[in-house]
């Protein structure tokens, strides 16, 4: 009598592909929530950096349009503080509602509270958070009343150069 014996996988192999299949699939797991993890990181330092950015930009553009006194130099003082740096600085500018020329000083103060700028003029104070994250300030002074104002959050740190 010849028995017949059919192909099949048998009980070892079926454990052993189950078990590289387990492996895989927790490798892959692994990969996907690092990625993801990854992805958020990333996307916060980019806000950071963007808030950091966009910080300078508004800081610079206020100092290039700050007015000058009679000697030629702008009308700006920067002062460093134990917590960071306060802005001052005197502008002038058109008022959308009466379009006259009015002049106003405005305050930028960075310290460990956030960043806000207040502007002062005949009309009234008026004060606007920029941001409530913590952001480092450090000014550097050079020669030719030239300063470096460095700002530093959690994530990312930049500095410029400004001609006071």
């Amino acid at each position: 009598m010849t028995l017949f014996r059919k192909s099949a996988f048998t009980l070892i192999e079926l454990l052993v592909s189950l078990a590289l299949s387990g492996i895989l699939i927790l490798i892959l797991n692994n990969l996907i929530s690092n990625s993801f993890f990854m992805d958020s990181k990333i996307r916060n330092q980019l806000e950071y950096r963007l808030q950091i950015e966009h910080l300078l930009l508004q800081i610079e553009a206020d100092i290039h349009s700050a007015s000058n006194k009679p000697n030629g130099s702008k009308s700006i003082k920067l002062v460093p503080t134990q917590d960071g740096v306060i802005l001052y600085l005197k502008r002038f500018g058109i008022s959308p509602a009466t379009e006259q020329i009015i002049g106003f000083d405005a305050v930028w103060t960075i310290d460990t509270l956030g960043v806000s700028r207040l502007v002062r003029t005949s009309k009234g104070t008026f004060t606007r958070i920029i941001s409530t994250t913590f952001i480092a300030a450090e000014v550097e002074k050079f020669p030719n009343s030239v300063v470096r104002l460095k700002l530093t959050n959690d994530a990312f740190s930049k500095s410029k150069m400004f001609k006071l």
